[in-house]
């Protein structure tokens, strides 16, 4: 696949951010939603729930019925209505309103896995040209959450596939609860921040921006995006000049959890797209989520990638990098998905133009200073 100026598209800014509210059954979405109503952040935007039933604001927030398809403004001026059986339309229908939302807010059900609902935003043709993803959101119950992580998968996969990690009700339970739940959610996933909320008291600014794109600054933020330094925490396996890090230990399941890829190498794209292509229509339902960054021969610009199960957006150029250029790729897999992280590292190694040790040290570090001197 050839890759594109999808993320450089001057029109990006013009997209309307999606985030992803997602939680398991009783871990407080609606309370965080009803609070997230008042912030200043939300004016403007659109609420969408499974059931129209299930947003549970106080009735004083609502002021007119707009139209018959469940579609409500809310006091603040928000949109609120329910996503029926086809959610890619409805979004679609409030992207083509007169005077489309800000933003728009996906409650999902408690029982509703992350990656297909992913899957579907992302195949919508509409939606791609009309949106972009801003956010995936988990809200955990402080209370109930390690247990419904040890029985429920789908509070796992809800967990692991996040951009940002809520923990609710932290008043109801003491400090070391909160650590253990902590430590469970990092061994999920390490890039993924956890913060604590009482009574849905948080920031808007918490839950929005973790996109590629930086609405606030008008361009690209991949460090934000892949927040790599939190996972490199630990020391990496390598394989053939390949670091590979895994989020989970011993303690815990290894059946889901993240990994990081590391290529310090520039990579013929040609040998390794396609090769990238037989791993995922292999291994793709394994492949919760994927996104990463990668150093090409013949263009070193970054190449970005970023997936989930078998549906990927096309491959996209930035303009420049922030640091050393180097290949990273961060994999969220659900059980069975080592030997797709496996292969996936393979492609990388074989992709490399020069065996380990060649030196490609000193062309990293002066790609680096001239973006530096273009900031």
């Amino acid at each position: 696949m050839a890759a594109s100026s999808f993320y450089h598209s001057k029109s990006m800014s013009d997209r309307i951010p999606i985030s992803i509210v997602t939680g398991f059954l009783g871990s407080g979405k609606t309370t965080l939603i009803a609070a997230l109503l008042e912030k200043r952040a939300m004016q403007g935007a659109a609420i969408v729930v499974n059931e129209f039933g299930a947003v549970g604001i106080d009735d004083a927030v609502f002021a007119q019925t707009l139209d018959a398809d469940n579609v409500v403004l809310l006091a603040n001026g928000c949109l609120c209505c329910a996503a029926g059986d086809d959610l890619a339309s409805t979004i679609w229908a409030l992207a083509m309103r007169p005077i489309a939302p800000r933003r728009i807010v996906i409650e999902t059900s408690g029982l509703a896995e992350p990656a297909p609902l992913l899957r579907r935003l992302m195949a919508d043709p509409r939606l791609r040209q009309s949106t972009r993803l801003d956010a995936v959101v988990t809200v955990i119950d402080a209370v109930d959450g390690l247990g419904n992580l040890e029985k429920q998968p789908v509070a796992l996969q809800q967990c692991a596939v996040a951009d940002r990690r809520l923990i609710t009700k932290v008043d109801l339970v003491d400090a070391a609860q909160i650590a253990a739940l902590s430590e469970r959610l990092f061994a999920l996933n390490r890039g993924a921040p956890v913060v604590e909320v009482s009574r849905g008291a948080i920031d808007a600014s918490v839950l929005f921006g973790a996109a590629l794109y930086d609405e606030r600054r008008g361009r690209s933020d991949l460090d934000g995006w892949l927040n790599l330094d939190d996972h490199r925490a630990g020391a990496p396996r390598r394989s053939r000049g390949v670091d590979i890090r895994f989020s989970c230990d011993e303690a815990h399941d290894p059946g889901i959890g993240s990994w990081l890829l590391e290529e310090f190498r520039p990579l013929d794209w040609d040998r390794l797209s396609p090769r990238l292509g037989e791993v995922i229509a292999r291994h793709g339902d394994k492949l919760l989520r994927v996104k990463g960054v990668i150093w090409t021969l013949g263009d070193s610009r970054p190449l970005v990638v970023h997936g989930v199960q078998r549906m990927f957006h096309p491959p996209a150029r930035l303009d420049r990098w922030t640091g050393p250029p180097t290949t990273s790729i961060v994999i969220i897999g659900d059980k069975g998905s080592a030997p797709a992280v496996e292969s996936i590292a393979d492609a990388l190694a074989e992709a490399a133009s020069e065996p380990v040790g060649c030196p490609y040290l000193e062309s990293a570090l002066a790609i680096s200073e001239t973006n530096e001197r273009l900031k």
